[in-house]
This record gives structure tokens, sequence and C-alpha cells, in this order.
């Protein structure tokens, strides 16, 4: 794995537009629903947090790997939501 490109679909009952992206994930409510990934440029996978799925365990190492190149298009929306 050489890079991986991320995208997250969460809910929070605060207002992230009001009280910005660190209150938005600090709230008791706050979840990720959906998390979406390629690697490599690979076919985009979704794992349905929500319904209980769970990330494979090589795209946590991936994320966590240094020598990996992380792509997000909100990428600070998504280290913060991320690192909950």
């Amino acid at each position: 794995m050489n890079s991986i490109s991320i995208d997250i679909e969460t809910f929070s009952s605060a207002n992230l537009q009001k009280s910005g992206v660190y209150r938005y994930a600090e709230s008791d409510d706050f979840e990720i629903l959906l998390f979406g990934y390629s690697v490599d440029g690979g076919e985009v996978q979704v794992v349905d947090l929500a319904c209980g799925e769970e990330i494979p365990d090589e795209i946590i190492n991936g994320l966590m790997d240094d020598s990996v190149t992380k792509w997000a298009f909100n990428a600070m929306f998504e280290r913060v939501c991320l690192s909950k």
C-alpha cells in the first residue's frame, strides 16, 4: 500500500458551521456513519459503520503508517473526526 484516499460521512447534533470541527466532533452523539476508501487508486470501498461493519485492520494500519500517503478532500475534518 502506497496511498489511501478516504472520505467519511458523519452525524452530530452540533451545527458544524456554528460550532467548528472540534466541538462538532466532541458532541456526545457524534459518530462516523460511513467510511469510504480507495487503496492505490483502486476500487472504492465503503464501510457502513452505522450498521456495525468494521474498518479492515489493513486500512487502520495504513492510516497510521507514515510511509503511506493519505488523501482526503477535507483533510483537517477527517483527521479530527478519525482521532476520536
